[in-house]
């Protein structure tokens, strides 16, 4: 199961205190992945949802493969080791993706 399919089935068991926490505003994440179709997750209006491609105006970009990503979301690589050892790069609102990263991991 890839990056995409994984973060799609937890979006639905974020605990609805911590969707509240990061849906206050409006923001795009662009998933930049090198080995795998690109898709954006859209955050806003107490919701996450995910599209296919990037967007033109987005607030972070997480450029990885989707092994990594994966590997992130299921809690198997920590986020901070794999961003200081280079294996992911976030350009834009890096404390965004780090909290956004956060409350995924709390639906696993």
């Amino acid at each position: 199961m890839g990056s995409k399919d994984l973060i799609d089935k937890m979006i639905v068991k974020v605990p609805e205190k911590d969707m509240s926490d990061i849906a206050k505003s409006s923001k795009i994440v662009n998933i930049d992945l090198t080995d795998a179709s690109p898709f954006q997750i859209v955050i806003g209006n107490g919701k996450i949802s995910i599209a296919d491609g990037k967007a033109e105006k987005a607030d972070a970009t997480v450029k990885c493969t989707d092994q990594v990503l994966s590997d992130i979301i299921t809690g198997k690589l920590n986020a901070f080791s794999a961003f200081m050892g280079g294996k992911v790069t976030v350009s834009g609102d890096l404390f965004f993706v780090q909290k956004m990263i956060t409350v995924l991991g709390k639906a696993k």
